[in-house]
């Protein structure tokens, strides 16, 4: 049980510094400036999306993110292919829906979540959010029953640096955390360099995930990526995914 609690002090830690961001309206201040800089004259966000992280607060109402992605998964000497998908899309103000499979072909699962921004700042790029998430069994590798997982998300940015995306759900039946974050950087206009970490925690083990990544802007409204996902502790379900990604926003 302690095991389980670890994501979840993580999380409460997190969402009070985010918390304590949004209440700093000097900062709020100073990131509206350097991020109007951006995207009031080239009229695009100031960071892209993750590489398969969720945002973690709900898109605008109307406005829909689309990622889909290539990957290729190597097991020991074994090497086989599949895609995943990753949209985001915002239903009415601070409610927005995520649909995203990670292997189409490969996962037991793919996800339908609904997310919900209980806390934001004025400009919108720190909060914390609570969600509902219902994984439906799908693919190739038979799954018998739903899950049924409820989290937190909490994000933060410091311009001109980096934004911070993170969450934490649990499924109370299984009595499993599944745990995930991104930080976006930005180097140029065109380079975005990217760090991902996600697992699973349950009782009896642990899971961790790294993801170095890189997007390139080749659009206002596009991004192309390249990533390479690593198992770091022995608890896996592959060795490493190489990934290709194509990713578009309207």
């Amino acid at each position: 049980m302690k095991r389980l609690l670890i994501p979840f002090v993580i999380a409460v830690v997190l969402s009070f510094t985010v918390t304590q961001n949004i209440s700093g309206q000097s900062n709020d201040s100073n990131n509206a400036m350097v991020k109007s800089s951006v995207t009031e004259v080239e009229g695009m966000d100031f960071f892209v999306h993750p590489f398969l992280s969720h945002m973690a607060l709900a898109d605008p109402p109307g406005e829909v993110s689309f990622r889909l992605n290539g990957i290729q998964i190597r097991s020991g000497e074994n090497l086989t292919t599949d895609f995943g998908y990753h949209i985001e899309a915002g239903i009415v103000k601070n409610l927005g829906i995520h649909l995203r499979s990670d292997g189409v072909k490969s996962s037991q699962f793919s996800e339908i979540m609904l997310m919900y921004n209980v806390l934001t700042d004025k400009t919108g790029d720190n909060g914390v959010s609570v969600f509902g998430q219902l994984s439906i069994p799908t693919g190739s590798i038979q799954a018998n029953t739903y899950k049924k997982l409820l989290g937190i998300g909490f994000k933060t940015t410091l311009y001109p640096l980096f934004v911070f995306n993170g969450d934490v759900h649990y499924d109370f039946k299984d009595k499993m955390a599944e745990y995930e974050g991104s930080l976006v950087f930005k180097a140029t206009d065109l380079i975005y360099p990217i760090l991902e970490a996600r697992g699973e925690i349950t009782e009896e083990n642990t899971s961790l995930y790294l993801l170095p990544a890189i997007n390139f802007r080749i659009q206002e409204n596009q991004t192309i990526g390249l990533g390479f996902q690593i198992a770091v502790v022995d608890e896996r379900e592959y060795d490493v995914q190489s990934l290709i990604q194509y990713g578009i926003e309207f």
